[in-house]
């Protein structure tokens, strides 16, 4: 199908579900963003800011409209992102314990000599290096090497250590992969491994995650001027077994005010963001802070997340708790209780921005307009249209994303205040002289009455 073809079905569509342009006044809304729209695109698609969901004033995004260069409005159709699938818990399985290599077989004088000893599955159980003159080396152990064996055919993309004892550690890990212990690759680099506690509490990170790979044996090794791994009891591959989610757009969000007693901090309302996580962020320095996250909803507050916020440094690194899942697309401000009084952490949102389609059958260049307590935009159904468009382009057409410039201001926080009704002040004038003129009348008719014998 043409261009010329598919711009021609767009117009015909745009025309049955807009009978006469309709033009947008500046003064109603807030913001306006400009649409970097592709030539020619007849549809298109943009994702919203999170300026713009800051000005909304329903959970529906009703305030939005899309104009072209004359003001009018261009048909559009929200796409909100769906709730985020509840995460699995990868695969896990066992393998053998990792042998450790000698720290100076790199830097070791001399001819050096590696000796492989397997079980009778053929299981790397052992290795000996050793030099020119047959003497075994008797450094300390720095790195470890794991026989992956069959379990390699499907690939793993990750090791779940299971340390020995309750001694607290913090070391960074490179890993390598290779299939005949000679040829190296490098899967990842600097990854943190750890345990801390404090105060009865503790935090760990014992997975180490990495890109799918099917190498049959793995080489672990700190990084340079990092601690030794730590002694292990067992070791697990780990399989993910879901696709690797497609990564979030972020809002971090700063304190606005503080309880006298540093328990509890308020942030400014962000609109119907469609969050799906939450990250907690410490104000400054290593620590650990257990919050509670709380969503006004009318006059009250309700919990939507807990848990345990750390920051821990390693060789110049710096490492945080993973963020914490929220589903979440109201419209109330968050505010954080904390267990103890610290200073104020930051809120940072991760979010799945919504998608809008637009039929754009107007003049270019368009503009976003967002924030009105005075408009409220109808979207009309795209489905069927777009279904007619794929069945010419092909099954994996997508509307092209258009890109959202900076905000320009509006009429800015007016726009946000909702219009008097003056209905009901009518209302009320016409019931307040009512009753003045009931109570007149009965003053006049006790006035009149005969006085009693």
């Amino acid at each position: 199908m043409t261009r010329h073809a598919v711009r021609s079905l767009v117009f015909a569509m745009a025309a049955a579900v807009s009978a006469a342009p309709v033009l947008a006044s500046e003064e109603d809304f807030a913001l306006a963003f400009p649409i970097d729209a592709p030539a020619d695109a007849p549809v298109f698609a943009i994702e919203l800011p999170a300026e713009a969901y800051a000005t909304l004033t329903t959970p529906e995004l009703a305030d939005l409209v899309v104009v072209d260069a004359q003001g009018r409005e261009q048909p559009i159709s929200l796409h909100r992102p769906p709730p985020p699938a509840p995460p699995q818990a990868p695969e896990a399985f066992a393998l053998p314990l990792p042998i450790a290599v000698p720290g100076d077989a790199a830097s070791m004088p001399g001819a050096l000599e590696l000796h492989v000893r397997r079980d009778a599955e053929g299981t790397l159980s052992a290795l000996d290096l050793r030099s020119a003159d047959g003497v075994a080396s008797g450094s300390a152990p720095d790195e470890w090497l794991i026989d992956v064996g069959a379990a390699a055919r499907q690939g793993l993309d990750g090791l779940r250590l299971r340390p020995q004892g309750d001694t607290d550690f913090r070391t960074l890990v490179d890993i390598r992969g290779s299939d005949d212990l000679v040829h190296w690759e490098d899967l990842q680099s600097a990854l943190p491994v750890l345990r801390a506690s404090s105060d009865g509490r503790r935090i760990e990170r014992l997975d180490l995650r990495f890109a799918r790979t099917t190498h049959r044996y793995l080489a672990l090794r700190p990084v340079a001027g990092e601690s030794a791994l730590p002694a292990v009891v067992a070791l697990d591959g780990l399989r993910r077994r879901e696709a690797e989610p497609a990564p979030l757009a972020s809002r971090v969000l700063e304190a606005v005010a503080v309880s006298e007693d540093g328990l509890s901090v308020d942030f400014a309302p962000f609109g119907p963001l469609p969050v799906q996580q939450v990250e907690v962020r410490l104000g400054n320095g290593d620590g650990i802070l257990e919050y509670r996250i709380e969503e006004q909803v009318g006059e009250r507050w309700q919990t939507v997340a807990s848990g345990t916020a750390w920051r821990l440094s390693i060789g110049g690194e710096t490492l945080e708790a993973a963020p914490t899942p929220l589903w979440r697309s109201g419209m109330g401000p968050l505010r954080i209780q904390l267990a103890t009084p610290a200073p104020p952490p930051s809120l940072a949102l991760g979010y799945a921005p919504d998608r809008v389609i637009v039929m754009a059958n107007g003049t270019p260049p368009f503009r976003l307009l967002a924030g009105s307590a005075h408009r409220r935009q109808p979207t009309v159904g795209m489905d069927d249209a777009l279904a007619a468009i794929r069945r010419r382009q092909g099954a994996e057409w997508q509307p092209p994303l258009a890109g959202v410039g900076a905000a320009r201001t509006l009429a800015g926080a007016e726009a946000l205040v909702p219009p008097t009704d003056v209905g009901r002040w009518g209302l009320w004038a016409v019931l307040g002289l009512g009753a003045l003129i009931v109570g007149g009348l009965a003053v006049r008719l006790l006035r009149s009455a005969p006085p009693a014998d």
